[in-house]
């Protein structure tokens, strides 16, 4: 368990110290490009990331969690990873004036270039990563990632400060891969080291097509919107519906993939113990993350305009709103963020992908007519996605973990205390101190000072597990200080 503890804050620390490098970089790019300069460059991400499952394949997956994971193995995850990859970006590069032209904007087909080269580089990095995260060797991750992160935001900043408008992104992107893949190549581990073979693709092949299914449905999902808002609205509106989701993702990006990303190797390990093992797991997983998560969401939704003020400028105060509607949407899917590892752990893909299938034609139909009104109506269908999804993986772990309702009730309980106490605080105290334009830095001082220590005092009066944890890093920085 402690292992799992270190290999979580490593894995905590390295996504917070690469998402202030990248909240920094955002800040001053939000202020050196307009929201439909964004917004172009954030259809093409879409598009990219749509290409990306299947440039993957599952292989990542695979590798990650499979039981005994021999060199013929992992010589065919390698192979399939370059054939898909290379396949992917040539079908890229070939469409690229067709998407260009159907949007009407050739910056569309400049950018698709460039991401295209990201294809070309990354197999000879992926499989490598993936086996740092087998093993959770997060210090090694934080050893790439960091510099890679500080590259990436430095090539952006200098580009768009130079007037290469949306390019600036796309170039710092591929300086990112690049700056990546040289240091997986360097810190991976000797054992990876291997000639691809086709002959043994067939081992990764069986397991990348159903998970590659089940992911192509949930990106497209996840995407569909900035493919619809660009269309129906114009690059602007997107620009200003991708910031509000940005910020909404800070948790996810912070929080979410640092919990994820261990959780998948440890679920694994729990579930090829015994099954109970995992039933525990999981739900202590769910308690801790949904203390975390739901505060910051009710954070996010009475401090929405604040927040987007002081980081990105005026120019895209008009993303609070819809910032609000998203930050509580994103509390329904907080209780199921965990569930898609939990079904992997378990080699449970086809239930995955049979969840998604219906998931994803109610999200995009849902998008589909709510664009025929206003991008808020859009931003609500979130919340129809993710009740539905909390119905369909739920039935699911149930029936196979049992994951019962009553037990779901229970183990997120504290949390919605929590919860509770905090944003009432917060809302007390805003009240208290009012809303002067001329105070906004003060306003918002004072509203994280109360969120931190109204959580703080919740968690310990509940005696929430995660307080213990709290208290060992206020010892071991006590501890620090005091050798000092």
């Amino acid at each position: 368990m402690s292992n799992i503890r270190k290999s979580f804050a490593w894995s905590l620390f390295e996504r917070h110290s690469n998402q202030i490098i990248a909240l920094i970089s955002s800040m001053v790019l939000a202020r050196l490009l307009t929201p439909e300069q964004i917004g172009i460059y954030s259809l093409c991400a879409a598009i990219a990331a749509m290409a990306t499952i299947f440039r993957d394949f599952g292989v990542s997956e695979y590798i990650i969690q499979e039981k005994t994971l021999t060199q013929n193995k992992l010589r065919g995850a390698y192979a399939l990873a370059f054939l898909m990859a290379w396949v992917m970006a040539a079908l890229l590069f070939s469409v690229k004036n067709v998407i260009a032209d159907y949007y009407g904007e050739q910056g569309v087909s400049d950018i698709i270039t460039i991401l295209s080269l990201n294809f070309l580089i990354l197999p000879f990095a992926s499989p490598g990563f993936a086996i740092l995260h087998r093993e959770m060797a997060f210090k090694t991750i934080f050893l790439i990632q960091f510099p890679s992160t500080i590259v990436h935001a430095v090539t952006g900043i200098i580009l768009a400060h130079n007037g290469f408008s949306y390019m600036s992104l796309a170039w710092a992107s591929l300086a990112n891969i690049i700056t990546q893949t040289i240091l997986v190549i360097i810190l991976r581990p000797k054992e990876s080291l291997l000639f691809p073979s086709i002959r043994e693709m067939r081992h990764v092949w069986r397991f990348g097509i159903t998970f590659s299914a089940s992911r192509t449905v949930e990106t497209i999902m996840n995407n569909s919107h900035e493919l619809i808002i660009s269309r129906q609205f114009g690059f602007a509106q997107l620009g200003l519906f991708s910031k509000a989701l940005g910020l909404i993702n800070l948790f996810w990006t912070n929080v979410t993939f640092a919990v994820t990303r261990v959780a998948a190797p440890a679920f694994a390990a729990s579930y090829h113990k015994s099954g109970q093992n995992l039933l525990a797991d999981y739900l202590k997983a769910l308690r801790y993350f949904t203390v975390l998560a739901w505060p910051f969401f009710g954070f996010i939704a009475l401090e929405s305009r604040n927040i987007i003020y002081i980081l990105f400028g005026e120019q895209w105060v008009a993303a609070a709103p819809i910032a609000v509607v998203l930050a509580f949407t994103q509390m329904i899917s907080s209780i199921i963020a965990l569930a898609p590892n939990a079904l992997i752990a378990m080699g449970k893909v086809k239930k995955r992908l049979r969840i998604s299938l219906i998931i994803a034609p109610i999200h995009i139909g849902g998008i589909l007519i709510a664009s025929s009104y206003n991008i808020m109506w859009v931003a609500s269908i979130w919340g129809v996605t993710w009740l539905t999804a909390l119905i369909l993986y739920n039935h699911y772990l149930s029936k196979t973990i049992g994951v019962t309702y009553s037990r779901l009730f229970e183990t997120v309980k504290p949390s919605l205390i929590v919860a509770i106490f905090t944003v009432t605080s917060l809302n007390a105290a805003s009240a208290l101190v009012g809303n002067d334009p001329d105070d906004i830095f003060l306003e918002f001082a004072v509203s994280c000072v109360t969120t931190t220590l109204a959580w703080l005092a919740a968690v310990y009066a509940i005696k929430h597990p995660i307080a213990d944890d709290v208290s060992s890093v206020f010892s071991w920085i006590t501890k620090k200080h005091k050798s000092k």
